[in-house]
């Protein structure tokens, strides 16, 4: 199998799973379409390398403090058609992250 081969393969059954977890609402709408849409920029168009460092950090030390109910609400609230929207968001996360350490 090609590296493209299973990166549709990856793909097709994220977005199933995504789905699947949206629709038994066991994920909001606005969870799901984060999550679909993190998806694209990172297999379709395979952007934004900084945006998943951040999130990786972010996930490493999640405590479920106030500071990440408002990365969670931040993150889900970012247009990620818009470039300089992404960047608002990761400049944000990044200090909340610094100021919550």
């Amino acid at each position: 199998m090609t590296l493209d081969e299973r990166r549709k393969k990856v793909y097709a059954e994220s977005v199933s799973l995504i789905a699947d977890m949206g629709f038994r609402d066991k994920l909001s709408i606005e969870e799901m379409n984060f999550l679909l849409n993190l998806l694209d920029l990172v297999v379709i168009k395979q952007e934004q390398p900084g945006l998943i460092q951040t999130l990786k950090n972010w996930v490493s030390t999640n405590e479920g403090s106030e500071i990440d109910e408002i990365i969670k609400a931040t993150l889900l609230a970012t247009d990620f058609n818009d470039e300089e929207s992404i960047e608002q968001c990761l400049q944000l996360v990044t200090e909340l992250l610094e100021n919550r350490e």
